[in-house]
């Protein structure tokens, strides 16, 4: 591994980030999903998720559509994105970036229940959602909450890749 990759990835958390605020931890793997969105549309992806930054954050790489299926099926809105989520102490949650080509969105994580809920600050009636998580398997939403409830964007239904 180079050096910039060693110092940017962590093999463990750090132990100032308690176990039970450990949110992210079941994520971290190679991940390939099936993406929907309203629209009907379904393309396949691949989400990679790491420890970094001395164990304080996780990072994840998007990809949608996955490297294997962009050629054969290119989207004008596809997204090779990138986002950092570090954990902050004093307000026991994660602030959160995520950067692609179209911008950058700032969000904060915190646990409601069992759904861990990102917020966009920009605009807080959208949320992006791990709305179930297993050793295995996850489900992912990008919601606008709305009077009437909840108004699912797209999602993603992703598998650990072995």
């Amino acid at each position: 591994m180079d050096r910039f990759a060693e110092a940017l990835l962590s093999r463990q958390a750090n132990p100032a980030l308690p176990a039970e605020d450990d949110w992210f931890a079941p994520l971290l793997g190679d991940w390939e999903f099936d993406y929907q969105d309203r629209g009907g549309r379904h393309l396949k992806g691949e989400w990679y998720f790491r420890r970094a930054l001395d164990g304080m954050a996780i990072e994840d790489l998007f990809i949608c559509p996955s490297r294997d299926t962009r050629e054969e099926n290119p989207q004008p809105d596809g997204e090779y994105g990138a986002a950092v989520r570090m954990y902050n102490p004093k307000r026991r949650c994660y602030d959160m970036t995520y950067i692609c080509s179209k911008g950058t969105t700032r969000l904060e994580a915190r646990k409601e229940g069992g759904v861990i809920a990102c917020t966009v600050l920009e605009d807080p009636s959208n949320q992006w959602r791990f709305v179930k998580v297993t050793e295995d398997t996850f489900h992912w939403q990008n919601v606008t909450k709305q009077a009437e409830g909840l108004q699912v964007n797209c999602e993603v239904f992703a598998r650990r890749i072995r």
